[in-house]
């Protein structure tokens, strides 16, 4: 595997989250580009530690259960022997986002609970902090929106944010890992 450019640099933003060895860590992917850059990445650093990817079916698109499945393809291709999958069950209660991503983090804490998981790793890029910024300040949050995303967030792990999603898009390549390319996205 390629260690040069942008898959480099995004070997280097998780390495100092890995300096625990026997350790688990698990990280949420949806096969987008951003989130199988991580899985290369994590596979690549995490050698002395347990790495296992949460892929999450949210139900949201005809074919979801195909891209789950092919997410959980492209993370054996990558290396994985451990897998975890589950299906989202979204109440819609105040608005689609939101909900979905409310029950996402009940997966994910769900996870993290079952595992005992030092961290769990999401994939949030520099786009996904300005996007964040910008509806927050739409939505009338006012100043509490310049912060963005914090880094961390008590087990949750954003390492990418200094990179864009170009950079992910990159390291695929350079890696022969082809994306899903989410319509929502």
């Amino acid at each position: 595997m390629l260690v040069s450019g942008q898959l480099w640099q995004i070997r280097k933003a998780v390495r100092p989250w890995l300096i625990e060895s026997n350790q688990t860590y698990l990280f949420g992917c949806s096969g987008g580009a951003d989130s199988l850059a991580l899985a290369i990445a994590l596979f690549a650093e995490g050698k002395n530690s347990k790495v296992i990817p949460v892929v999450i079916d949210h139900g949201l698109q005809i074919n979801s259960a195909e891209v789950t499945e092919q997410t959980l393809q492209t993370l054996k291709k990558i290396g994985y022997q451990k897998c975890e999958s589950a299906k989202a069950n979204i109440e819609i209660t105040d608005g689609l986002e939101a909900s979905a991503r409310r029950a996402r983090y009940q997966i994910f804490n769900e996870f993290i609970d079952s595992y005992n998981a030092k961290y769990l790793f999401l994939a949030h890029t520099k786009n996904d902090q300005a996007e964040n910024v910008i509806l927050g300040l739409l939505r009338g949050s006012g100043t509490r929106s310049l912060s963005g995303m914090p880094e961390q967030n008590g087990k949750f792990i954003r390492p990418l944010l200094n990179l864009s999603r170009a950079d992910t898009e990159a390291a695929c390549v350079e890696a022969g890992v082809t994306p899903w390319q989410d319509p929502h996205n």
